[in-house]
C-alpha cells in the first residue's frame, strides 16, 4: 500500500475564500480522471493543520490510452485530481468521475480511466492538477507525457459510442480510421456518428465533412493529428454535425514544410500547386478525400446505419477554401456546403473574364487538363452553397506565397476579383455565381472579423433547410441579401463637400463579368 507520509506543515496556502472564482481547466480531448482501476490509499490525520503537504506526482508513461496512472497524491484538505491536455478549454473532468480525496488522504499508484480515451497513436502532453474540493484553489500540479501506442479500435470494449443507444443501428463515437492506400487514401480520418432514433432510422443521413486546418505548416504529422483530434471532439464542424444529428468526418491531411513537398503546396487550401502533384502520397488529395468519404459510407452501411450518398461540407479560412474548391471539383456528391473566411475570392465557375483565362484555383479553364474531367456546371448549379465572411475580416491570402506561388496568377486574381475583400471581391464572386445560376447565398456579418462563430447558427439552418428541400431563393431571402451589387458602384469627390461646392461622381468602378459597360444612367 506504500509508506505513510509524516505529517508536516504545508507551505501551500489552502485557505478558500467564498468570493474567489472557481479555478477550472478543461482538455479538448476531455482527458480526465474517470474510473479508478487500482488504488493504494493511506489516511493521515484528517485535519488541515496537521495533514500531509498537498502534492501530486505524475510521471511520463506509455499505455494504450485506456488508463492514466497518477504516481502519488496527498492533501491536508478535501481535494480532487483532474488530468487534462494543458492549454485547452476551461474545465477538466466530469465531477462524478474525478478522483476525490479527503483531508489527510495519501494515494499511490492510481490508475484512472479517461472519460474519453485518446483516439490517435501519438504522445499527449498532460497536466495532473490537485484542486481543493470546491475547485477554488490549485494546490499542486505536475506534467507528464502519455505515449499512446496501439489504442483500441472500433468494435473493442473501449470503443466509444454515442448517447441514446438503442437496439437498432448504432453510430461510432469519435474514432480514428487509419490510412488505407488500398482503399485510395494515404492519410487517416476521424469519424463519429450519432445513434439514429427510431423516428429517423429510415432517413438516410448525409455525412458532414470538414477538412482539418492546423493554421501552420509543419512536417511533424503528429501536430496535424493532435489539432484534428481536438476539432473532432468539439470544434465548429462537430458542433454543427451534432446540431444536425449527422455523422461527422474530418480528414487529417498534412501541410508540409519540406517533405514530401515544400511549403508552396498549401494542401489545407486544396490550391493549384497541390492539385498539380503528379505522384507520391499527396497525389490527387481531392480524390483521396472522396475515397475517405466512400470508405466511411461503407463502414456506416455495414453497421446498418442509414447514410446518404451525398454529403454536406463545412470549412473556414483554409478549410473554407478547401470545401469551396472541392465543390467545384466534385459537385456531383455535394448536397450543401458552407464556406467562410475565403477572402471574398470564391473559385469561379467560369473559364475567362476581363481578358484573362481563369485557371484553377481562380476558375475552371484548365480543369479537364488538371483532373481528366470537364467542369460539371449542371451539377454545380444544384449544390446549395453558403459563402460568408466578416465585415472587418482583414485576413487576406494575396500577400502570401504559399497561397499564390505564381506572381502572374496573383496579379490575375487582383485584376479579376479586385483589391477589397468585402467591397469588391465578394460582390464580384456573387455576381458570377448568380449569372451562371448557382444556388448560392452570400453573406457579410456586420462588425465581425475572421471567425466562423457569428455564422454558426445560420450555417446549421442553411444545411437543415437545404436537406429539407427548401427553395434557394427563400433561403437566400432569410440568410443572405446584404452583399452589395458590383454592377452599380460609384464614388464622389470631395468626400465631405461644403454647401454650394461642386461634387463629381464617378461610376467607372462598376463591373460586368460578361460584357462592357457602355452607358450610365444617374438617379439622384
Amino acid at each position: 500500500m506504500g509508506e505513510r507520509v509524516e505529517n508536516k506543515r504545508s507551505n501551500v496556502d489552502t485557505s478558500v475564500s467564498a468570493s474567489e472564482p472557481g479555478i477550472t481547466r478543461r482538455s479538448a480531448l476531455d482527458m480526465v480522471g474517470g474510473t479508478i482501476v487500482g488504488t493504494g490509499i493511506l489516511t493521515a490525520s484528517a485535519t488541515a493543520a496537521t495533514g500531509p503537504e498537498p502534492e501530486i506526482r505524475f510521471e511520463d508513461q506509455e499505455s494504450d490510452g485506456t488508463t492514466i496512472t497518477v504516481g502519488y497524491a496527498a492533501t491536508n484538505v478535501d481535494a480532487y485530481v483532474a488530468i487534462g491536455e494543458d492549454g485547452y478549454g476551461d474545465t477538466v473532468g466530469i465531477p462524478e468521475n474525478r478522483l476525490n480525496l479527503a483531508a489527510g488522504d495519501i494515494v499511490e499508484g492510481i490508475d484512472l480511466r479517461p472519460d474519453h480515451p485518446p483516439l490517435a497513436e501519438r504522445t499527449y502532453q498532460l497536466t495532473a492538477v490537485l484542486f481543493t474540493a470546491g475547485g477554488a484553489r490549485k494546490l499542486d500540479e505536475d506534467e507528464a507525457t502519455l505515449e499512446v501506442t496501439d489504442p483500441p479500435r472500433p468494435g473493442t470494449v473501449a470503443d466509444e459510442t454515442s448517447e441514446n443507444s438503442s437496439d437498432g443501428p448504432s453510430g461510432p463515437g469519435p474514432q480514428l480510421v487509419d490510412a488505407n492506400p488500398d482503399a485510395g487514401f494515404n492519410y487517416p480520418y476521424f469519424l463519429s456518428a450519432p445513434n439514429p432514433t427510431a423516428a429517423d432510422e429510415n432517413e438516410r443521413k448525409p455525412i458532414l465533412v470538414e477538412p482539418n486546418n492546423t493554421g501552420s505548416s509543419t512536417d511533424d504529422f503528429a501536430e496535424h493529428l493532435a489539432d484534428a483530434e481536438r476539432r473532432v471532439r468539439g470544434g465548429t464542424g462537430r458542433r454543427m454535425a451534432d446540431a444536425l444529428d449527422a455523422p461527422f468526418l474530418m480528414p487529417v491531411l498534412p501541410r508540409p514544410r519540406e517533405e514530401p513537398v515544400d511549403g508552396d503546396h498549401y494542401v489545407h487550401q486544396l490550391d493549384d500547386t497541390t492539385m498539380a502533384i503528379a505522384d507520391g502520397p499527396l497525389e490527387r488529395i481531392d480524390l483521396q478525400v472522396r475515397n475517405m468519404i466512400e470508405h466511411a459510407q461503407e463502414e456506416l452501411s455495414e453497421r446498418s446505419y442509414p447514410v446518404a450518398d451525398e454529403i454536406m461540407m463545412n470549412g473556414y479560412s483554409a478549410s473554407g477554401n478547401f470545401v469551396n474548391r472541392f465543390t467545384v471539383l466534385h459537385p456531383d456528391i455535394v448536397k450543401s456546403v458552407t464556406a467562410g473566411g475565403i477572402n471574398g475570392m470564391a473559385t469561379l465557375p467560369i473559364a475567362e473574364d476581363k481578358g484573362h483565362e481563369l485557371d484553377y484555383h481562380i476558375g475552371v479553364a484548365n480543369l479537364e487538363a488538371l483532373t481528366g474531367e470537364p467542369f460539371d456546371l449542371e451539377s454545380f448549379r444544384s449544390v446549395h452553397q453558403f459563402i460568408h465572411m466578416g465585415e472587418i475580416d482583414t485576413n487576406d491570402t494575396i500577400p502570401f506565397s504559399d497561397s499564390w506561388t505564381d506572381d502572374e496568377m496573383r496579379q490575375t486574381a487582383l485584376e479579376v476579383y479586385g483589391d477589397h475583400m468585402q467591397e469588391e471581391r465578394l460582390p464580384y464572386s456573387k455576381s458570377v455565381y448568380d449569372d451562371v445560376g448557382a444556388s448560392a447565398v452570400f453573406r457579410i456579418y456586420d462588425g465581425e472579423g475572421h471567425t466562423p462563430r457569428p455564422a454558426e447558427a445560420d450555417m446549421v439552418a442553411f444545411h437543415r433547410r437545404s436537406l429539407a428541400g427548401d427553395d434557394i431563393d427563400e433561403i437566400r431571402a432569410d440568410l443572405g441579401g446584404n452583399v452589395p451589387d458590383p454592377r452599380a458602384r460609384f464614388r464622389y469627390t470631395p468626400e465631405e463637400p461644403l454647401v454650394d461646392e461642386q461634387v463629381a461622381f464617378d461610376a467607372s468602378r462598376s463591373e460586368l463579368w460578361d460584357g462592357e459597360l457602355v452607358d450610365f444612367e444617374w438617379a439622384f
